[in-house]
């Protein structure tokens, strides 16, 4: 017996049969779902890393809240490392009458070691590289010239002196790609900023010393860094691009949702068919047997065939893949760097990896039960029952798929919980079904007609039955995971950011100001315009020791929680955008000492209920006591603080106001009459930030769609496998009661029955089960309050239903119209 050569023949004779071509849709499904999401991981992770140095404006940096000592540039210098000096502060800024809150960025000459300085010679004018702006001059953001009524070659009014807007801002290394950025920027000369005395004793100045050189060479300074840099704050290249790794990271989340699914079904799927592909196998390994061929030789020429199935498939998947992810990345854009490199080779070798494992776990225990199959099956059409053996390997895929698939997405979290649902479902699944089947022999005696017929076929087979309601319930929960949990989780994240979420700030308001903000604000149709104190102190202590941070990063020298800055509010109710997490918030009349802090800070420092918080507040210093926690709402883009205090506690603490308000981008220019009125306060837009966060979450939905869409056909794949896992047998059981006088109405109708219990129960199970983990992967894995969405779930229950007992009477039509005699010989 030529084994190979047998294998060829078989595949071709019997590749659209149905079984095969279902495992090799499967096995493309599976291959270009891990191909697409892994080699998008692969390239933009590369893009992140090998830009992150361009991105942070050097290879390695110090910051601190002081400015850094000499000795760290000469000791780089020695060590063949170029340096640079940078620091960062906010003020207000003037023109005329106008006036601006700022983010001035002072830099020395060397400015920047990496990446490039981007300016233009007029507004919309073409961008050009630039360095260190000379002494006298500035560069400015395009916000803030328009918010000051500047032009180029405009004198600014800087300090105790002038400086000249020479040009406009474009792009600055260290400070692109971020999605947020609320005062723009002002570039300048370190010499400016030090002639100016603009960092005196008391300054909120940030700086940083920057270094660039060789790998090597920056290794070696940064592990002599470390014992050396004590009270500061080592910045590596793993700090930069913040932003886009945040926001790419939770598109990778619903990707990685996705592409588990669709894996984990196209496995099923590939198990249906392929014991389907082996029952079917039965009658020809027996005649086989009797002709004398080893069972070797059998089972190798099997498991060739799925194997020569295997190649083309995993070269369609990885084309297929290699094309889909070229659309997530024209659907997510602007999320991911502008020059992506080369995709790596290992995606791509992942996703065969899948495919082979597809295959090899899923397809071969069923292969193995063919090695029990006796010559005299061709007499008493006897079988063996499934070895342990067969178990074991279907286990082993199943940890290798989960594997492969983790080290593709990277997301353990995510597949922990999804696999931990849908391996619950099957379990809960298997036992329903057995025990039903069990129950309803006890009663299959007193029913007449069609329900006996039809509930007779499932506890004949109560293995297939069992197998078919595991694998309809997963391709169901899989189905409505994806079409209405899936959507359900994007628009929660879209509606994070509502029609009317505040785009505009309005700082620095003076308390005798507040009247008249509020008349101009309702005046300009902002319905709820309220102001809140905005108060900046310093932290002295916490339970009464120095304030320590619980965690500190392996990169971080810092040392200066001690007597540090701190913002703060105080009022009477609970703020809006909060949840009380733990404690009781004060009554409105009470005057006690009382603190709120919010959860992340209460975990940065290790707080809890009843511990105390110390503040100097102006003059004074004053301890207050924790009395609850929060959760901000930080998405929604209101004012919200760390540290709330009760008002009645408070005294006479110096403070000026906020206001956060929706005002319709039309209107906009109303608001320029209110800050040259009152040229303290100082305007925040941060209306272009709200459309860029949209723009993300658009933009992460098309991508996610894209990848939906091969779990949905893996989805449907099992939904048909298991539909057809007992097609041979209802043939040869229909043949039967045919010979014996059935009609085929009663034939039908007992299939409907059959196949609407199944398609109920599985329906029942799939429902349930969705809303379920839905609600828990929504919260446990992206942070998202989901109520189950019951009219669409119970929709989908009833379609699948529907579409149960639509696949069982069309499946009937073939069987019913071929004639008894033939069918029996067929089966």
């Amino acid at each position: 017996m030529n084994v190979l050569r047998h294998a060829g023949r078989a595949l071709r004779r019997e590749f659209l049969a149905g079984d095969l071509l279902t495992v090799f849709a499967a096995l493309v499904l599976g291959v270009a779902v891990m191909t697409a999401v892994g080699t998008l991981v692969n390239r933009v992770t590369l893009a992140l890393t090998s830009s992150a140095a361009e991105m942070l404006g050097g290879d390695l940096g110090l910051g601190a809240r002081q400015d850094v000592p000499e000795t760290f540039a000469e000791e780089a210098q020695q060590r063949g490392l170029k340096t640079t000096r940078m620091v960062s502060f906010p003020s207000v800024l003037f023109h005329g009458e106008a006036s601006q809150m700022a983010n001035i960025k002072a830099v020395s000459a060397g400015y920047p070691l990496r990446g490039q300085l981007l300016v233009s010679r007029s507004a919309g004018g073409p961008a050009e590289n630039a360095g260190t702006p000379p002494p006298g001059e500035a560069y400015a953001d395009p916000r803030l010239m328009q918010a000051l009524g500047l032009k180029v070659g405009d004198a600014l009014e800087f300090g105790a002196g002038n400086l000249t807007v020479s040009r406009v801002l474009q792009a600055e290394p260290d400070t692109s790609g971020e999605l947020m950025q609320l005062s723009p920027p002002l570039l300048v000369n370190r010499a400016d900023v030090d002639s100016a005395g603009l960092l005196g004793p008391g300054s909120r100045a940030s700086y940083r010393m920057m270094f660039a050189g060789d790998t090597g060479a920056i290794a070696d300074f940064r592990e002599w860094l470390k014992p050396q840099a004590k009270g500061f704050r080592v910045v590596g290249i793993e700090d930069a691009q913040r932003g886009v790794r945040g926001a790419f990271d939770l598109a990778g989340r619903f990707l990685s949702l996705a592409a588990l699914l669709a894996v984990l079904l196209a496995g099923v799927a590939t198990a249906l068919a392929a014991n389907r592909f082996a029952l079917r196998r039965i009658d020809q390994v027996a005649v086989l047997r009797c002709l004398g061929a080893r069972q070797r030789d059998i089972l190798t020429a099997m498991a060739l065939q799925l194997i020569l199935l295997a190649i083309p498939a995993c070269l369609v998947g990885i084309g297929l893949g290699m094309a889909a992810q070229a659309g997530l990345v024209q659907a997510l854009g602007g999320l991911i760097p502008n020059r992506l490199p080369l995709p790596q080779a290992t995606p791509a070798l992942t996703g065969a990896g899948i495919g082979l494992v597809l295959l090899l776990g899923f397809g071969l225990p069923p292969l193995l039960r063919l090695r029990r199959v006796p010559p005299m099956r061709v007499l008493n059409r006897s079988f063996a029952a499934m070895p342990p053996s067969s178990l074991l390997v279907y286990a082993a895929a199943l940890l290798a798929t989960v594997a492969l698939t983790v080290q593709a997405t990277g997301d353990v979290k995510l597949a922990a919980w999804v696999l931990g649902g849908l391996a619950a479902l099957a379990l809960l699944a298997a036992g329903i079904g057995a025990l039903l089947l069990w129950a309803v022999r006890g009663v299959q005696a007193r029913l007449r007609g069609r329900w006996k017929l039809g509930l007779a076929a499932l506890t004949r087979r109560r293995g297939l039955a069992v197998m078919q309601l595991v694998g309809l319930s997963l391709s169901l929960c899989a189905l409505l995971l994806l079409s209405v949990i899936g959507p359900g989780l994007l628009a929660q994240w879209r509606d994070r950011l509502p029609a009317d979420t505040p785009n505009y700030f309005l700082m620095n308001i003076q308390p005798e100001q507040r009247q008249a903000v509020l008349d101009t604000l309702k005046g300009l149709g902002v319905g709820d315009a309220s102001v809140e104190p905005f108060s900046t102190g310093r932290l002295l202590a916490l339970n009464n020791r120095p304030p320590q941070r619980a965690e500190r990063e392996d990169n971080s020298n810092e040392d200066d929680d001690a007597n540090r800055p701190v913002n703060f509010s105080w009022r009477h109710d609970f703020p809006a955008a909060n949840t009380l997490v733990s404690g009781q918030f004060w009554d409105a009349g009470s005057t006690a000492p009382e603190a709120s802090i919010e959860e992340g800070w209460a975990e940065r420092y290790g707080m809890k209920l009843g511990d105390t918080v110390t503040l100097q507040m102006g003059e004074q210093e004053r301890t207050f006591t924790i009395t609850s926690i929060r959760k901000a709402d930080w998405d929604s883009f209101r004012v919200n603080f760390f540290l709330l205090l009760n008002e009645g506690a408070v005294g006479d603490a110096p403070y000026n106001l906020i206001t956060a308000f929706h005002l319709p981008r039309a209107q906009a220019p109303a608001l320029a009459g209110l800050t040259r009125e009152y040229p303290n306060i100082s305007l925040l837009d941060i209306d272009g930030i709200l459309q860029r966060v949209r723009e993300v979450v658009d933009r992460v939905t098309q991508a996610v769609q894209l990848v939906m869409g091969f779990s949905l056909l893996a989805g449907v794949l099992v939904l048909l496998a298991a539909l057809q896992a007992t097609a041979g047998e209802r043939r040869y059981d229909s043949a039967v009661l045919r010979t014996l006088g059935a009609t085929r109405s009663q034939l039908r109708g007992a299939v409907l029955v059959e196949f609407g219990a199944l398609g109920l129960l599985a329906s029942g199970l799939a429902v349930g089960a969705a809303a379920l983990l839905g609600t828990v992967v929504a919260k446990q894995v992206f942070e998202l309050q989901l109520t189950p969405p019951w009219g669409p779930l119970l929709l989908g229950g009833a379609l699948g239903i529907a579409l149960s007992m639509l696949a069982g009477w069309w499946g009937t039509r073939r069987i019913l119209r071929t004639p008894p005699a033939l069918a029996l010989r067929e089966a």
